[in-house]
């Protein structure tokens, strides 16, 4: 999608701005979800994270987001991701479709969708260029996308529209971003390239990684028999630059391979 798509304001900030659509015969599309919207662990949306609006041929359901913020389907499109959760649901907002760009889409399956972004520290990392820099996990806001055509879009029916949303949101019930992102197949699996023990820790140098991953050991006392390393670091991968991950030393902590932390 062009630059130009990617319109998106709050819904409530047109209410008292003033704003005009510059195309009538453009389509709008308003979102929103009910909340409280929560991640994969059961917690709170936090402010920042992202939504993002999708669309599929008609009468196919979004297959889904691959780790990078890219559609798994090539048939799908993520039309605009933007940090807009506050108070741990999505805000009102809408997205001004110009004509000629809408009649390619037209008739197709539009839909909301939460994603995860966060890091490791816990903190969104947003979008870039109408798409997610990352996504943990995702899942599909129920409300769904209401279009319509911005001639029609007054007002008085913005403001009715504002009030339907509110009086909604009591009656349903939130999203969880629970599905797990596919790794894209570009992809390399990460490499080990050197271990240093010292001082009870095992460090490893780990090379092919990438920003929207992270990381860490699984280990075991036979190559055949890794498990979870509860006590393994995670890191986020780094896109050209060797990262190390730590663990604790131990007789059964033998044999160590770094994964995607799912």
């Amino acid at each position: 999608m062009s630059a130009d798509l990617k319109r998106l304001v709050s819904l409530f900030g047109l209410l008292f701005s003033g704003i005009v659509f510059a195309g009538m015969e453009d389509t709008v599309l308003r979102f929103s979800s009910p909340g409280p919207d929560r991640y994969a662990d059961g917690s709170a949306v936090v402010d920042g994270e992202c939504y993002a609006l999708v669309w599929s041929p008609q009468g196919q359901a979004f297959a889904g987001f691959n780790a990078d913020g890219t559609a798994v389907s090539a048939t799908d499109r993520v039309v605009l991701a933007a940090p807009l959760a506050k108070d741990g649901k999505c805000s009102d907002a809408i997205f001004q479709v110009p004509a000629a760009e809408y009649q390619e889409l037209k008739g197709g399956e539009w839909a909301v969708c939460l994603v995860d972004t966060r890091n490791i520290y816990g903190v969104p990392t947003g979008a870039q260029d109408g798409k997610p820099l990352r996504v943990n996990r995702w899942g599909l806001v129920q409300s769904g996308v209401k279009v319509e055509e911005a001639s029609k879009m007054t007002a008085t029916k913005k403001m009715l529209a504002a009030s339907e949303t509110r009086s909604s949101a009591s009656a349903s019930s939130g999203v969880r971003a629970s599905v797990l992102s596919a790794v894209p197949d570009s992809v390399k699996p990460p490499q080990i390239t050197a271990i240093e023990v010292s001082d009870g820790e095992v460090w490893l140098a780990v090379t092919d990684t990438v920003p929207y991953l992270s990381y860490t050991i699984i280990s075991g006392s036979e190559p055949g028999a890794l498990k979870t390393d509860y006590f393994s670091e995670v890191i986020d991968g780094d896109n050209g630059s060797e990262i190390a991950i730590g663990t604790v030393k131990s007789p059964t902590r033998r044999f160590f391979k770094v994964k995607r932390v799912e």
